[in-house]
């Protein structure tokens, strides 16, 4: 669970100044932030079902009968960081502004994220299962 007050942490809350932002398409669970976040949990489940049959003939489609919905999280194992080894930044931000120009976005797609500022903590998941529902064509004899 996110601590309910980053501040009183050592993380100062700033201000980020654009000079403009464009963006076309934001889709499925993301997030365009100007600024910090402290804690940030996108998450995406999607059936994408096509089908040479109508939706509203061809029956339902339900998340419970795919395992990937039901997977758990892999386990992300850094021995670096286990052998206390790995790379300690410490930053000193002199300003209390994030400057950036301007910024032009395509697309942000499914639990994605388009930030000016820090995250202290991100934990980020899209589980996606594709369908292709169409009849089988006949095959001729003598034919695999």
């Amino acid at each position: 669970m996110p601590p309910d007050n980053r501040q009183d942490a050592g993380y100062p809350v700033r201000t980020a100044e654009i000079c403009g932002l464009a963006l076309i398409d934001v889709s499925l669970s993301s997030i365009i932030q100007l600024g910090d976040r402290g804690y940030y949990t996108p998450k995406l489940r999607a059936l994408a079902v096509q089908r040479e049959e109508g939706h509203e003939t061809a029956g339902s489609v339900y998340f419970e009968s795919y395992e990937i919905f039901e997977r758990p999280l892999p386990v992300l194992n850094d021995p670096a960081f286990e052998a206390e080894e790995a790379v300690v930044i410490h930053r000193t931000n002199c300003s209390p502004r994030i400057n950036v120009g301007c910024i032009f976005v395509t697309a942000v797609g499914a639990s994605s994220s388009v930030q000016a500022g820090n995250t202290m903590e991100t934990v980020a998941e899209a589980r996606i299962k594709h369908i292709r529902q169409f009849r089988r064509k006949p095959q001729s004899p003598g034919r695999r």
